[in-house]
């Protein structure tokens, strides 16, 4: 099975994200994943990680696909997905050290130095 990003195309109230699935066993189908506008203007994922995140629903989607349950070739990207990707992709949160290293003067420091 193979998967291709095709493109996207705009629209008054979102962004459509089109993907092309070849298998051998099955004729093409195209999928159309649909982000709200909204979403991209309050930030919640970036412009750049829209395609990575629905081709990665995609992927696992089809991972469950069965003969008797096929997918929709139509779909939204939810306000849950939004937060599940961000949660997977973020970096991990850094503790902050308690170590606080103890700042001494430099004895050599200053203007007029003693050769």
């Amino acid at each position: 099975m193979q998967i291709q990003y095709v493109g996207f195309q705009s629209n008054a109230r979102s962004k459509d994200y089109r993907y092309l699935v070849t298998d051998r066993k099955a004729e093409p189908r195209e999928f159309v994943f649909s982000i709200s506008l909204r979403a991209l203007a309050e930030g919640r994922i970036s412009y750049q990680d829209v395609a990575r995140m629905c081709y990665e629903k995609l992927q696992e989607s089809l991972s469950q696909e069965t003969v008797e349950r096929p997918l929709p070739l139509d779909a939204s990207v939810s306000d849950q997905d939004l937060d599940d990707y961000r949660e997977r992709h973020s970096p991990p949160t850094r503790r902050q050290s308690i170590y606080r290293p103890s700042r001494r003067r430099n004895k050599r420091s200053g203007s007029n130095r003693n050769r």
